[in-house]
């Protein structure tokens, strides 16, 4: 008898001692896995959320790299139309396309002025403005029609300035263009 009560209490002894590791393991040890584990679960997601930044960051910097390079080309573009011929040839050319555009839209030009050459803001490049201003009068109708025509006539040129007023006379527009041309190397005292 002696020897079931002795198993009995080595096998008590022996499941005390189980149940106390277990829950040793189970308050020591688990609580420490899952910090872990949920240290490892924020770190990746910490780097997804990092790594999806940098392809969104890359994605931008490959569009704007995208625009600058268009940019570029249309500059490019640009400049290979830009005419060679004197000041003179740009201003007969403007005044010509004036005087056509004006007739076929009814309107008529009051001034055209023409103002010198210059280079100013284009130092150390080839590219030379003239300024053009003009009075055109006629209906509203046929001034937007004549500045459109005038936009799509392939000339070089940006509007500077630009007025509309009503008179007796009708509809008066009152524009200064600013038209480039190429005009070839730059002078030596502007490099200077």
């Amino acid at each position: 008898m002696n020897s079931p009560l002795r198993a009995s209490r080595l096998r008590l002894g022996l499941g005390i001692l189980g149940l106390a590791l277990g829950l040793g393991v189970a308050i020591f040890l688990l609580p420490d896995a899952s910090q872990q584990r949920s240290q490892k679960v924020k770190a990746k997601q910490e780097a997804e959320r990092n790594r999806n930044q940098q392809v969104q960051q890359l994605q931008e910097l490959q569009q704007l790299a995208d625009r600058i390079r268009r940019g570029q080309e249309t500059l490019e573009n640009l400049e290979a139309r830009l005419p060679r011929g004197s000041a003179g040839e740009l201003q007969w050319n403007l005044s010509k396309t004036l005087h056509e555009l004006a007739k076929k839209h009814d309107l008529r030009l009051q001034m055209v002025k023409y103002g010198l050459p210059s280079r100013e803001g284009t130092r150390g490049s080839d590219l030379e403005a003239v300024d053009v201003e003009f009075v055109a009068v006629g209906i509203y109708a046929n001034h937007k029609a004549f500045m459109l025509d005038l936009e799509g006539s392939g000339l070089p040129f940006a509007v500077r300035d630009g007025r509309l007023e009503e008179s007796p006379e009708g509809a008066r527009i009152d524009i200064v263009l600013r038209a480039f041309r190429k005009a070839g190397a730059p002078d030596r005292e502007e490099e200077a």
